[in-house]
């Protein structure tokens, strides 16, 4: 488990729900249950974390505008950061 702000969590949700793969869509509903403990830091499973991860570089690729691929990268750079030290 990693724990990760559910604040900043609702972030990253946000973010895969505007997403236009389909792995993005179902990484949005699986941390959808995270989001719901606002200004809480909640543990959420390794493995959810990494598909996150991967399903925000995907959404970097495919994103048209600069300043959405740097907003997604700059959350898949987080992520990627509170795994390895978690």
């Amino acid at each position: 488990m990693v724990q990760i702000p559910a604040d900043w969590l609702a972030r990253v949700f946000v973010s895969l729900r505007r997403g236009t793969s389909d792995d993005a869509q179902a990484l949005a509903e699986e941390l959808q249950p995270f989001t719901e403990k606002p200004g809480q830091r909640v543990p959420v499973p390794r493995t959810t974390v990494l598909r996150t991860e991967l399903a925000l570089r995907k959404e970097i690729e495919i994103a048209d505008e600069q300043d959405l691929r740097a907003e997604l990268s700059d959350q898949a750079e987080y992520l990627i950061k509170t795994r390895l030290l978690g």
